[in-house]
Formats: structure tokens, sequence, C-alpha cells
């Protein structure tokens, strides 16, 4: 599985972002190229080798028309024009960009939507996005879903998420590092705090993470095939304002794994709504849970509940109970190992009358496909664009299967 990891200790914004996948390889013509396929005017994209504190890397600039923008942001400035998020939704979906650019950012947007909604208190319908609406906020978001599509990325991951210090003048007035949103986005990630005394992580750039679903790892076991680094505008003399990136072959052994030990966490709840046993789910997976349930019951005096349950592994374990505990009524909570065997999967793609859709393919031990899965979210893009349901995109790629052996 080809993975991208995230060195954060300096923290992460948009235009830093693109200048280390320009660095690890990406042809800035051809991201020029499908950036067009916006239909966005007004901006032009320059990227150039730069030193931070005597490290190489690039540099990448997002010009306006109106003006020249170095945005490595402290959200020091207000572009214009604020869009919402259906607004930006809408730009993306109109756009000729592939399935999967669209799918990784429109789920960037989408947490960036939820966490300014949750600072807002503002269904996520009527949010406007200000510094992060402007047009090179967009192209950053776009330019990354377009560059881990280029690069052929799999999966990201990352170290713990510098996040700086000090105080940032946005469209809401002067805030205090982090900003409300980034801090919304980050939420049961590890960060750490004041080690420069600038904003080191923009919204942007915890969205970025996150929407791709990026795993926190204390380390990967593969093929370490390229490192590189993107150079920030701002030179701290404090911590170089660079982002490494290194590009892994992370190995998985062919069909089913060994058995691996798991932890299995669950509470008794008779007294929470269904929506907040929802939001405790979430909150646990964003914690790093492999998977989240409630399970109907009932209890002691007849009272109907739920059980409510997570898969953990052992590096998460101490963080998803935290949450557990901070998010539910219990008072305490179960918890047990369990062995599992895992099969090994792949991302393949295949084409349908309307475009390309992802598809999941689980593997046996000789390498045959056992399963075959179209990812839903591109289908659900399709469905949408084409006035189409989603079953029919399904079942179109599904007339693919034989391609696999399945």
């Amino acid at each position: 599985m080809r993975t991208l990891y995230y060195n954060c200790t300096a923290g992460i914004c948009g235009d830093m972002h693109l200048g280390a996948l320009i660095d690890l390889g990406v042809n800035v013509e051809a991201l020029r190229e499908q950036l067009g396929k916006l239909n966005l005017d007004g901006w032009s994209l320059h990227a150039e080798r730069d030193l931070r504190s005597g490290i190489s890397g690039t540099r990448c600039d997002v010009r306006l028309a109106e003006f020249v923008s170095s945005h490595d942001h402290d959200h020091d400035h207000n572009h214009a024009p604020h869009r919402s998020y259906a607004d930006i939704r809408v730009l993306i979906e109109a756009s000729d960009l592939s399935l999967a650019v669209k799918a990784d950012a429109l789920s960037i947007f989408r947490v960036l939507a939820e966490a300014e909604a949750g600072v807002h208190a503002k269904p996520i319908d009527e949010v406007h996005f200000h510094e992060v609406g402007a047009v090179d906020s967009i192209i950053d978001i776009v330019g990354a879903a377009i560059c881990w599509e280029l690069l052929e990325i799999d999966a990201i991951a990352s170290s713990p998420v510098e996040l700086g210090g000090g105080h940032v003048h946005c469209a809401h007035g002067r805030m205090p590092v982090p900003a409300p949103a980034t801090a919304r986005l980050l939420e049961n990630c590890p960060v750490t705090l004041n080690g420069t005394s600038k904003e080191a992580t923009t919204p942007t750039g915890a969205a970025i993470l996150v929407g791709k679903a990026c795993r926190f790892e204390h380390n990967l076991f593969g093929k370490l095939r390229a490192t590189a680094t993107g150079i920030g505008q701002r030179d701290d003399p404090k911590i170089p304002n660079v982002l490494q990136v290194s590009l892994y072959d992370v190995l998985e052994p062919e069909g089913a794994q060994p058995a691996s030990q798991v932890w299995e966490l669950a509470v008794n709840l008779d007294d929470m709504t269904p929506e907040q046993v929802a939001f405790l789910c979430e909150q646990m997976m964003g914690a790093g849970a492999l998977d989240a349930w409630q399970t109907a019951a009932v209890f002691k005096k007849g009272r109907s509940g739920v059980v409510v349950a997570a898969l953990v592994a052992e590096d998460e374990l101490a963080l998803v109970e935290s949450v557990l505990l901070k998010h539910s009524t219990s008072l305490g909570l179960r918890k047990r190992i369990w062995e599992r065997v895992i099969l090994s999967r792949r991302i393949e793609e295949v084409n349908t009358p309307w475009g390309r859709v992802r598809v999941k393919l689980a593997l046996a031990e000789d390498g045959s496909v056992l399963r075959f899965k179209p990812e839903y979210e591109d289908c659900k893009l399709i469905a949408e664009s084409e006035g189409i349901s989603v079953q029919e995109v399904v079942d179109a790629a599904r007339a693919q299967q034989e391609r696999f052996g399945s």
C-alpha cells in the first residue's frame, strides 16, 4: 500500500503541503492542467526551490490576479469573495476532475464545513467560508487531492501535529492559536503546542489530514521510496518552517494475515438519546477506533437501552477509553482482547458509462479475489451528477467484476 507519511513537527498548511508534494515528484504543469478543470479564474501557481534553516525543498505560491499572495498564512488577511459550502460543492462537482479527486476534495471541505458549523452553531448548509473560501485555499485543497491521485497514494499517516502559539487575525477578529476550526478538526488527534509563537497549522492544513482519514502512526513497516520537503513562506528562527513527507510501500503479508489482537470496549447505556449515542460512536472513530457500533438491549428492571462497543488497536486504547468515558453517561467500561484474522485488500478502478469508480478487492491466500465492492462515495458522486440511482452505478461497476477473476 503506497502510504504518504507527514512529519508535522512544524505544522501543516495548504501551500507548504503543495510544495512538499511537488518536491516529491508531482509535475507542476500536470497539476496546473488538472486545476484548470475547476473553471476557476484569477489565479496562478508558482513553485521554486528554496531553503529554510539550511533545509532545501520546494516553495509553492498561489498568486491571485488582484494581488500577489504568498499565503503560508496566519490568517492575517481576508480574501474575497467568501463562498458557502454549497457553492464550493457545486464548483467541484461540476468540474471535469476525476471521481477520486472530487471525492477527496469534497471530503476535505465537508470536514471543514462541519468544524465551522460547530464553531458558529449553524447548520452545515448555512456555513460560509472566509479564508478557506478564497481562491488560493480552494487551489490548495483541490490541488492536494490531485497530487494524491498523481502520486497514486492509497493512504496517509502523520506524526503528532504542531499547532503553534500566539494569536492570529482572521475574519472574526483576533483569535488565540489554534484557530477555533483547527482545534475542532484535530479533536482526539495527537498534537503539540507552542513549538513556535506563530500559527503552525491552519484550518486548511488540519482538514487535509482529517479529510483524507489520516492515521496517526508511531511507526510504519515497509520500504521507504522517497522523501521531500515543502518550504513555508515564513522564516522562523525557532523552528524550521518546513513540512517533510515520506513515501512508503507499506508491506502486507499475502492473503490472510496472521491473527492480531484487538481490544473491545463496551458500555451499557439507558439514559442517552439516539443522537448522543451516534455522536459518541463518531467520536470514538475519530479517536482511532477500528469500528464502533450500538446494539439494542433490555437491562435490569426492564429498561431498554443500547450496548455501545468499539474495536481498538493497542496503540489507540487509552485515547478511545477516555473518549468513551467523556462522551457517555457510563461510570465505567468493560474491555477484553479478541484475536482477529484480516484478508489483504487492494484498490482498483473500473470504467462505467459515466466515469471511473474505485473498487475494493479482498484477496485469498493464493491472491485470488474473494470480494469485490464498489466505493460508495464514487458511486454517489456519479449518481448525483448524472441524475441516476446509486444502484445503477453499482451495477455498472460490478459488471467489470470478471476482469479480476472473482
